[in-house]
C-alpha cells in the first residue's frame, strides 16, 4: 500500500520522515523530556478507529511494525518505535452512564479528566495517581490507583474493549466474546497483541469523604517509620492506603538538598468524623517526634492530583524503575540510601505495603496481570539537564541492582523497560507462555512487537513454534 492510499483512507492526519511537521509531532510524541532514539517512517494523528484500521492495514502490507501511544505519559518511551507510530491522543472521549455505573472512554482519556467527570457523577473508577497520564496504557499495564486497597487494579474493572488486531478487524473483547484477548488485554502491557479503540469499565460510588494526613521526618528515621508503616499495615481497613515519600522538600520551603521520610495517609470513608479517628489512631502508632505533621484534610481527586503533579514537572528527564518486594525493610532503606545519593534533588521515591486488608493481598482474577506483592518500591529519577543522563542513569540502575536480593516482580508501568529483562519481571512465566501462544494467533508477524520489550515474548514463541 502506498502512503497516499494511507491518506485517502485516514481522517486524521499521516506525516511521513522529513516531510513538514514530522520533528515536532515526533518531538511531543513522548512526554518524557528524555526522547527515545527510534525514528518512524509514518505517524499516524488517528481521529477514530477507523484510521487505527487503516495504519495497522498499511504497516503490515508494507512489512513496518507499529507501536501506539495514548497520552505519551510512559517512562520508558516505548510508546514510540520504528515503523508506523500511531497517536492516539485525539481519541479521549469520556461518556458516562450513571444508572448503570458504566463508563465508555477512548484510550487518550486522562485520569484527572475521568476523575472530574466521575465526581460530577458522585462515581469513582481507581483512576491512576499522575493526572495526565491517559488511560490506554494505565488500563493496559494493569492499573494501580485511588484506592486500590478496596478497589483493586483498575483493569479488572474493564467490562470490555474495542481492540484492532493486526489484520486491520475490529472485535470487542469481554469475558464471554473473544476471551483470550480479554486475559490478555487486562495486564499485558507493551506484550498485547493489538490496539485498544474504546474501554467500558465498572464504576463504582464515589466515597462520600476523603482526607489526607502526614507526618515527616528526617530520612534517616527511615527504619523507625518502616517498623510503624509494617504494623498500620495490618490494621488499617482497605479504605485507609499508608504510604511512605522519600524526597527533598520543595524549594520553596528553603530547606536545601535535605531529605526527607514522610508518611502518607489518604482515607476514602464514610464521613471525616471517621477519617478524623482512623488519623488520630495512625498518628498514635507512627514515630514520635515528626518534624511537621499535618491533620485529616478534606481532599477530592482533582486536588490529589495538583499535589502529585508538582512532582513530576513537563519538560524534566526522567529514568524510573520499581520492585515489587516482601521485604519493607531492606526495601525503603535501599530506597532511602539512592534518594540520598541521587545525582539530582528532584528524584523522589514512593513506598507502600499492602496489608492483610487490601485487595491487592487477597487472590485475584484471572488475568494477564500477574506479578503483584506485599511491598512496592519506585524510584522516579528526574532532571534537566540531557548532559547529566549518564550520570543519572547509572545511580539509578546501581541502585536498584542493589535491591535484586529482594525484588520479586516490577510493574510494567513504571519498570525501566529499556534494561534487558526488565519485561520478564513484570509477567510471570506461565503468562508470558500463554501470551506468546495467543500472539501466534492474533498477531503472527510480531507486528506489534516493540523493540526491546519483547525480546523475552519472541524467544518464548519460538520455543513454542518448536514443540
Amino acid at each position: 500500500m502506498h502512503i497516499e492510499d494511507l491518506r485517502i483512507q485516514v481522517g486524521g492526519t499521516v506525516i511521513a520522515e522529513g516531510e513538514a511537521g514530522f520533528a515536532a509531532a515526533h518531538e511531543g510524541f513522548v512526554w518524557n523530556g528524555r526522547k527515545p532514539q527510534a525514528t518512524p517512517r509514518v505517524i499516524v494523528q488517528a481521529t477514530s478507529t477507523a484510521d487505527v484500521q487503516a495504519a495497522v492495514r498499511y504497516a503490515a502490507a508494507n512489512g513496518y511494525r507499529v507501536s501506539a501511544r495514548s497520552g505519551g505519559h510512559n517512562w520508558s518511551a516505548i510508546a514510540l518505535q520504528d515503523g508506523v507510530a500511531l497517536d492516539l491522543s485525539a481519541l479521549n472521549a469520556v461518556s458516562i452512564d450513571r444508572l448503570s455505573r458504566i463508563a465508555e472512554i477512548e484510550p487518550a482519556a486522562k485520569n484527572l479528566a475521568l476523575s472530574v467527570a466521575l465526581t460530577a457523577e458522585g462515581l469513582a473508577f481507581p483512576v491512576g495517581h499522575c493526572g495526565d497520564v491517559a488511560m490506554g496504557g494505565y488500563l493496559l499495564g494493569g492499573g494501580f490507583g485511588w484506592n486500590e486497597g478496596t478497589w483493586g487494579p483498575a483493569c479488572h474493572l474493564i467490562e470490555k474493549a474495542e481492540v484492532v488486531l493486526a489484520d486491520g478487524s475490529v472485535v470487542i473483547a469481554s469475558a464471554t466474546q473473544h476471551a483470550d484477548i480479554f486475559w490478555a488485554l487486562r495486564g499485558a502491557g507493551p506484550l498485547f497483541f493489538g490496539i485498544v479503540t474504546r474501554f467500558w469499565l465498572r464504576l463504582m460510588p464515589l466515597p462520600p469523604a476523603m482526607a489526607v494526613s502526614t507526618w515527616t521526618y528526617p530520612i534517616a528515621r527511615v527504619a523507625d517509620v518502616t517498623a510503624s508503616m509494617k504494623r498500620l499495615a495490618n490494621v488499617l481497613p482497605s479504605y485507609a492506603e499508608i504510604s511512605l515519600s522519600l524526597a527533598a522538600a520543595p524549594p520553596h520551603l528553603g530547606l536545601g538538598d535535605a531529605k526527607f521520610a514522610t508518611v502518607i495517609l489518604s482515607v476514602y470513608g464514610g464521613s471525616m468524623t471517621e477519617i478524623t479517628g482512623i488519623a488520630r489512631n495512625v498518628g498514635d502508632m507512627v514515630p514520635a517526634g515528626a518534624l511537621t505533621m499535618t491533620p485529616a484534610t478534606p481532599i477530592d481527586f482533582a486536588t490529589l492530583y495538583a499535589i502529585v503533579d508538582q512532582s513530576f514537572p513537563d519538560g524534566a528527564r526522567y529514568g524510573v524503575d520499581c520492585l515489587w518486594s516482601q521485604d519493607p525493610e531492606t526495601t525503603f532503606e535501599g530506597l532511602a540510601r539512592m534518594v540520598v545519593e541521587a545525582p539530582s534533588a528532584m528524584s523522589n521515591a514512593i513506598g507502600v505495603i499492602y496489608g492483610r486488608n487490601s485487595a491487592l493481598t487477597r487472590n485475584l482474577p484471572d488475568a494477564a496481570l500477574s506479578r503483584i506483592g506485599p511491598v512496592c518500591g519506585i524510584m522516579h529519577g528526574t532532571w534537566t539537564s540531557p548532559a547529566d543522563d549518564a550520570a543519572n542513569l547509572a545511580w539509578l540502575r546501581e541502585g536498584m541492582d542493589r535491591l535484586a536480593p529482594v525484588t520479586t516482580g516490577r510493574y510494567v508501568g513504571h519498570a525501566d523497560l529499556a534494561r534487558p529483562g526488565r519485561m520478564e519481571d513484570c509477567l510471570s512465566a506461565a503468562v508470558l507462555d500463554r501470551i506468546a501462544a495467543l500472539a501466534r494467533i492474533h498477531d503472527p508477524k510480531g507486528l506489534f512487537a516493540g523493540r526491546g520489550v519483547r525480546d523475552a515474548l519472541d524467544i518464548r514463541t519460538a520455543a513454542l513454534a518448536a514443540e
